[in-house]
Formats: structure tokens, C-alpha cells, sequence
């Protein structure tokens, strides 16, 4: 019966991915009418990507792997009030990284969303190919209302590392090749009282209502700053949280605090996540960050089990890191008026280990983007960064 699903949902992702590609063709092929021109948009990119993986124990071999990385993102302004949108990854791996992770393809297949819009369409041994649709919804905009059903970026972060109110599709500060960042399947509704001012009420769908996410938040605006706040529940957790967005002197700074209370019949622990960033631009490009996580669930010792603190618990608001503490910092600016360099790092104070990353883009023309980024995590076994090597990635990106 299981397998009958599974079957019967890849047969469905299938005829789903070759309805979307006939709608683009059509409208690729329909780009010079002027009438298509005003009623859909089609954009996307292509990016290959080299990774390098260099283990901290020399009996583990250098291992490579390959990316081949297309996205297509089409909207159709059905009329006035309506539109549709959807965005579709679709995604090559090979190499030895992929033979070393025999179930990342049992993993690429597990949709996290309600609809299974995923599917694996090419598996061998050291290749795989993959599908998702990470935006898929209906848009209807009337007056001062705006309503979106289907798959959608639900984005209630303010700060830029790390977001504790993002409690619908929060998202790794590691997964840098993913710029649009997940999203997940709601009906949200907003209503704008102002320009800057709104209130939003979003039902993010679940196997059963118990397995939802049902909010609601108020925007404003207040002497120069944006502040949010939001109350709801969560997976058997009642949520709440505030954000804000503002300077001081010219600096930029943010910030996010959420709390979660079990109901009932929940066994899981009260839970605060919040943190602030700061940052500041000089005149010459010179750019500074700096950013704080606070995790009251977090381990808070110098050693521990940091891979099981993510054990059966899915990427969440609540699990952005597993510390008690990090921080942030990054510098970066322009070499020159076609590269950018840039240098940031993540420590966790308790333990003194750390990663750090640099990272340099190139942008050849307009179109056309080369990218350079180290991942290189440092300090002893069994700490937060410790023991897990290097990681180096070299980016080509065209888009169109």
C-alpha cells in the first residue's frame, strides 16, 4: 500500500513536471506576441558547481563531487486580481561525495511539504537526478487584501543569519546555493492597514491539525523601525514572538525573539530562540556584520553529542544551531568594481571551536557569475564545529 503511494505520487510529480515544461515551451515559443510578453514572465538560471571535501582524518580520501543546477521560475498574470506562480528546481548529482551518501537519494524524495512535488527521475550508482517544486500557488489581490494558496516563501525573518520567527520555512546559513530559500505549503492571508503597516493569518497545512501551524501577525511601523509580532501554534507547541528592523547611527539592526510552550499532550521542553545582528556599510564598501543566536535548548558544555541534537527533529526556528550560543561576525567589500570579497566566520563560545568561511564572487558580465566559497570547520572531536574537515565549492552561474 505504502509503495503504491510512493509510486502513485512520483507518477503524479511526473505529469506535473511535464504539464509545467509544456505550459514554459508554449510560453518561450509565444515570447515575441507582446500579449504574452505582458501576461508571463519566465526567468531562471543554470549553475555547475565543483565540490571539494577534505576530511580532518587523513585515512579518509579527498572527495569530489558535481552539480548541475537549473532553475525555472514562470508567473502568469492570469488578470487583474489573479496570478500564478510556481518555480521549479530541478538538480544533477554525481561524483564521490554522492556514492559516499548511499541514502541521499531515499533523502532528495522525502517532500517535507503536505504535497509531494518531489521526485527522484534518474538514480545510479554515484548519480542522481531530482525535481522539486518549491513554489507552486495562486495569488488573489483585491483592494487592500492579498490571499496566496499552494506552495509559497512565508518570510517573517528580519535579521540575516538567523531567523527565530521564521517559524514556517526556516533555512541553513550553509546552504548558500540556495538563494531562494525553501518554502511550504499555507494559505496566508495579509491585510494592509498602511504601506507599512499589515496584518497577516497564514494556516500552514499538516497531516492532521494537531501537525499544522496556525498564526497570526501584526506589522507596524514606528519612528524609523519595523516591528512585528506573532502568536500561534505550532506542531503541538503554542508559539509566540516579536521582530524588529531598524538603525542606529546609520547601522543597520534586527532582531528576533520566539518562545514555544508545549500543549497538553506534548513531552517536548519550553524553548526560547532569539538573537539580534548589527550591521554597518562605510563609504568605501567596507562592510561589517555581526550576529548573536541565543538557543535555551541548546547543549551549553564543552563537549557533546551535536549531531543527535538533530536527531528526528526536521530544520525548524527551533533548531537553527545546536549551541546554547554562537556568533556571527563578517567582513567584506568590493576588490574591484566586478569582484566581491568576503570573509565570515561562526563560533561557539562554550567550546572555542569555529568555522569559517571566505568567499569571492566575480561577476564576468550581467549574466554570467563566477563564485569561489571555503566552508572550513575547525577544533576538536565532539565539539559544535569540530571534526568535520574542509569544504570548498567553485560556481558557475549563468542566468537568463
Amino acid at each position: 500500500m505504502v509503495r503504491s503511494l510512493e509510486m502513485e505520487n512520483q507518477r503524479l510529480i511526473r505529469y506535473l513536471f511535464v504539464s509545467i515544461v509544456i505550459i514554459l515551451s508554449v510560453g518561450i515559443q509565444s515570447a515575441r506576441a507582446q500579449y504574452i510578453k505582458e501576461k508571463m514572465r519566465l526567468w531562471g538560471y543554470v549553475k555547475y558547481m565543483n565540490t571539494l571535501f577534505i576530511a580532518d582524518n587523513d585515512t579518509v580520501p579527498i572527495l569530489t563531487d558535481n552539480l548541475i543546477h537549473n532553475r525555472l521560475n514562470y508567473t502568469w498574470y492570469i488578470q487583474k486580481h489573479w496570478e500564478f506562480n510556481t518555480s521549479m528546481r530541478n538538480r544533477v548529482f554525481w561524483g564521490e561525495f554522492v556514492k559516499a551518501q548511499p541514502d541521499l537519494a531515499e533523502s532528495l524524495k522525502d517532500d517535507m511539504g503536505v504535497w509531494d512535488l518531489s521526485a527522484v527521475w534518474m538514480e545510479g550508482y554515484g548519480y542522481i537526478g531530482h525535481t522539486i517544486f518549491d513554489r507552486l500557488n495562486i495569488t488573489a489581490r483585491y483592494g487592500k487584501s492579498e490571499m496566496i494558496f499552494g506552495r509559497q516563501r512565508i518570510n517573517w525573518g528580519t535579521c540575516l543569519v538567523w531567523n527565530p520567527n521564521d517559524i514556517y520555512n526556516a533555512y541553513s546559513f550553509f546552504d548558500f546555493d540556495y538563494e531562494e530559500r525553501p518554502g511550504t505549503d499555507a494559505f496566508l492571508y495579509r491585510y494592509y492597514m498602511s504601506p507599512v503597516s499589515s496584518i497577516e493569518a497564514v494556516y500552514g497545512f499538516g497531516d492532521s491539525l494537531r501537525g499544522s501551524t496556525i498564526s497570526g501577525m501584526l506589522k507596524l511601523n514606528r519612528r524609523g523601525y519595523d516591528f512585528q509580532g506573532f502568536l500561534g501554534y505550532q506542531k503541538g507547541f503554542y508559539t509566540a514572538g516579536v521582530g524588529w528592523a531598524g538603525e542606529i547611527k546609520g547601522a543597520g539592526f534586527r532582531g528576533e525573539i520566539s518562545v514555544w510552550e508545549p500543549d497538553a499532550s506534548s513531552t517536548g521542553p519550553s524553548q526560547l530562540v532569539g538573537g539580534f545582528d548589527i550591521d554597518y556599510t562605510f563609504p568605501n564598501s567596507l562592510y561589517l556584520h555581526g550576529a548573536y543566536l541565543y538557543n535555551s535548548e541548546g547543549i551549553n558544555t564543552s563537549t557533546g553529542d551535536y549531531n543527535g541534537f538533530f536527531l528526528n527533529r526536521e530544520l525548524g526556528a527551533r533548531t537553527l544551531s545546536p549551541t546554547q550560543h554562537s556568533i556571527f561576525a563578517e567582513v567584506s567589500g568590493q576588490l574591484s568594481p566586478i569582484i566581491r570579497g568576503s570573509l565570515f566566520g561562526i563560533t561557539n563560545p562554550q567550546d572555542a571551536s569555529f568555522f569559517w568561511g571566505p568567499m569571492i564572487s566575480w561577476s564576468i558580465s550581467n549574466d554570467f557569475e563566477l563564485l569561489f566559497n571555503g566552508q572550513i570547520f575547525v577544533g576538536p572531536p565532539n565539539t559544535a564545529y569540530g571534526g568535520y574537515g574542509s569544504i570548498f565549492y567553485l560556481r558557475f552561474k549563468y542566468s537568463f
